[in-house]
């Protein structure tokens, strides 16, 4: 029988990001993993949101207001390392936002369901 080993990384993933303004400027900003504690706080916040249908299964969502913020808020930083507001991020166009939960969903490993993650254990 062989021992498997696994070699991790401490390190959290990041990918730069470049805001152009569409007029010539641009300003950098950061998008990194969260967290173990961040990502399960975010996960029991979407928990709450879920509409469940009588047999107990997930329906759709009960509430999208601060959806993609609520996930953003604590992976966007400005270059100068300082965390992006709720409110600096719902002010952002609607595909950036998208861009951006989606890239963040994925750095964090929130883009896999259940059943994905069931076959990869």
């Amino acid at each position: 029988m062989s021992e498997e080993t696994m070699k991790v990384s401490l390190k959290r993933q990041k990918v730069n990001v470049i805001f152009d303004d569409g007029e010539g400027q641009e300003s950098k900003g950061i998008l990194r993993e969260l967290l173990g504690k961040e990502r399960n706080k975010y996960l029991d916040k979407m928990a709450n949101r879920a509409k469940v249908s009588t047999d107990g299964k997930v329906i759709g969502i009960k509430n999208f207001d601060g959806f993609q913020a609520d996930l953003l808020k604590d992976s966007l930083f400005h270059e100068n390392e300082e965390l992006f507001s709720i409110e600096e991020i719902e002010a952002l166009p609607a595909s950036t936002q998208q861009k951006l939960f989606e890239r963040s969903q994925k750095l964090s490993g929130l883009d896999q369901d259940a059943s994905d993650t069931e076959k990869n254990d």
